[in-house]
């Protein structure tokens, strides 16, 4: 049960030259914004259903559902899971940024610029700005570990790194979700890819196994695994939960892979071809196909999103490569390399240039 603690403020929402007012409440200690003055500024209508709770926000072909108390919204009939719950009272529905944002940027194609005191919309012409880098693992995770005691939070940082920084030195956003070893949840690093509008989300990771003869680069983009092998990666990387103090429950588990990613889900598998293609050329290593598989880091990113697995730490020669700087550099750099690509066809598509 969500308790309002107090009134906040005004906000000032601005579109199109017209300006009007938004309040701001704070529940169990997250900032809300009222959709209502939101939807009179978009023209859109909302309606509810009091005896259901459910929230009807349309405009044009858009039919958002949306239901008090619940992070579960439909989308033209398709559901999906925010990180926190809509809240109506008396008249008003709250909703908090992290759902307010992405829902204005996918479904009605608008930049909110979210400031102290005012939230200023804008039309937008499809382009991808913003990019979080994910470095898997870190802090007391130390993800895999080679046989001469290479840690793969460390490697995976210094690629990551590397790729924001020739990401920015291109003109794009780049956010990392961590640039030190500290330990970050799995389902705060979508958040934070949620909550700062990203356009596109790349997770870092190296991957190990038994048979330390198998080498080479693979990229997943999020779906249910359909080998042993992509049952066994997923296991792996998933496997982070122990160092979390929460707990999933299988239901929402076996949905929330299905529902997240779904219509970003040809982006994803197009956004891995084109890093997995970039790194085999860059780095000289070997292709191990573009995969999916259910990765809890995945799961809730409403953006294109990857997992990258550089190379196996587990094979005693790519682990003394990885400690190579140059070796390190090309996996980075084929990461922006595939990027790059992807951005130039994908904005080009949408924009219909």
């Amino acid at each position: 049960m969500f308790k309002l603690f107090f009134f906040l403020c005004i906000y000032t929402a601005s579109y199109n030259g017209v300006e009007t007012d938004v309040p701001v409440k704070e529940f169990n200690g997250y900032r809300y914004l009222s959709l209502k003055p939101i939807s009179q500024l978009l023209d859109s209508k909302i309606n509810y259903l009091q005896k259901s709770g459910r929230i009807f926000w349309q405009k044009g072909n858009q039919n958002i559902v949306l239901t008090d108390k619940s992070p579960w919204i439909t989308i033209n009939g398709k559901p999906y899971n925010f990180p926190l719950p809509v809240i109506k009272q008396d008249d008003e529905v709250f909703i908090s940024p992290s759902m307010l944002i992405p829902l204005l940027k996918s479904r009605f194609n608008l930049l909110a610029d979210l400031r102290d005191d005012e939230i200023i919309l804008l039309d937008r012409k499809i382009k991808i700005e913003k990019i979080v880098i994910d470095a898997g693992h870190g802090g007391k995770d130390p993800g895999a570990i080679g046989l001469n005691k290479t840690k793969e939070k460390d490697v995976v940082l210094k690629i990551s790194l590397i790729v924001a920084d020739e990401l920015s030195k291109l003109g794009a956003n780049c956010i990392l979700t961590r640039d030190t070893d500290v330990f970050i949840p799995l389902q705060e690093r979508t958040d934070i890819a949620n909550k700062k509008g990203a356009d596109i989300f790349v997770s870092i990771h190296l991957n190990a196994c038994r048979n330390r003869n198998v080498r080479g680069c693979e990229v997943y983009f999020l779906s249910k695994a359909r080998t042993d092998w992509e049952r066994a990666v997923e296991a792996k990387e998933n496997s982070v939960i122990e160092f979390e103090d929460r707990e999933i429950t299988p239901d929402l588990e076996s949905i929330m892979w299905d529902l997240s990613q779904a219509e970003h889900l040809t982006e994803s598998k197009e956004l891995a071809a084109f890093i997995l293609e970039s790194i085999v050329k860059r780095a000289k290593v070997t292709s191990r196909g573009v995969k999916q598989a259910n990765f809890h880091v995945l799961r809730g990113a409403y953006m294109p999103a990857v997992l990258v697995e550089g190379e196996h730490l587990s094979y005693p020669e790519c682990e003394k490569k990885l400690k190579d700087s140059n070796f390190v550099r090309n996996i980075a750099l084929g990461i922006v390399d595939g990027v790059k690509e992807f951005i130039e066809v994908y904005e080009k598509q949408m924009n219909y240039d």
